[in-house]
C-alpha cells in the first residue's frame, strides 16, 4: 500500500508543478494578447490578470482560475450593441484617468490647440469619445483576446502532463517488476 501512496504523491507533485508552469504561462499569453489587440490604454484590464492554482486533492483534483476585470470579456462579445451614449460623467472620469495627453485631437479645436481649462478639455474628449461610440449605430467592434488565446493554450497543458504520467508510470511499473 506504501507504494500506491507514493504512486497518487507523485501524480499530485506533477498536475502541481505543471498547472503551476500552465498558470505562469496563461498569465503571459493573454498579456501578450491584450497588448497585441490594443487593449492597454489605461492599463487597468492588464494590472487585474491573476491566476489562483489550488493544489492537487486526494481525489487528483486541482483547480486554477483566471481572473480579469469584468469589461475584458464584454471586449471580446461580437453581438453587443449600444441603443444611447454612455454616461458623460464616466466617460470624464475614463479621460481623466488615462490622462489628456493620450488623447491628441479635441473635438472643437483640431490637433493642435487645447481649450483654456482642463475641466473644458476633459469634458469635450469625454464628449468626442461618446458621439463616436455611438456612430455607425452604436456597434461595439470585438477584441477577441481571451478565448481563443486560453482554450488553445489548454492542449500545451494536457501534453505537458500527460507527458510526465507517462514517464511516472513506466517508472513505477519497471520498480514494481521483480525478477
Amino acid at each position: 500500500m506504501a507504494e500506491g501512496t507514493n504512486y497518487q504523491a507523485d501524480f499530485r507533485r506533477i498536475i502541481d508543478e505543471e498547472l503551476g508552469e500552465y498558470s505562469t504561462h496563461v498569465l503571459e499569453l493573454l498579456a501578450a494578447a491584450l497588448q497585441a489587440r490594443g487593449l492597454v490604454l489605461s492599463a487597468e484590464l492588464l494590472k487585474s490578470l491573476q491566476t489562483t492554482v489550488l493544489a492537487t486533492s486526494v481525489e487528483q483534483i486541482a483547480q486554477m482560475g483566471v481572473e480579469f476585470e469584468q469589461y475584458g470579456r464584454i471586449r471580446e462579445m461580437k453581438n453587443l450593441g449600444r441603443t444611447k451614449a454612455p454616461p458623460i460623467e464616466e466617460m470624464e472620469a475614463y479621460v481623466k484617468k488615462v490622462g489628456i495627453t493620450n488623447f491628441p485631437y479635441v473635438p472643437g479645436y483640431g490637433f493642435k490647440s487645447r481649450p483654456l481649462g482642463n475641466a473644458r478639455t476633459i469634458n469635450r474628449i469625454a464628449w468626442g469619445l461618446a458621439r463616436a461610440k455611438m456612430r455607425d449605430g452604436g456597434q461595439v467592434r470585438p477584441k477577441a483576446w481571451f478565448a481563443k488565446n486560453f482554450y488553445k493554450s489548454i492542449n500545451r497543458f494536457i501534453d505537458a502532463v500527460a507527458t510526465r504520467y507517462a514517464a511516472q508510470t513506466g517508472t513505477h511499473i519497471a520498480g514494481s517488476i521483480k525478477f
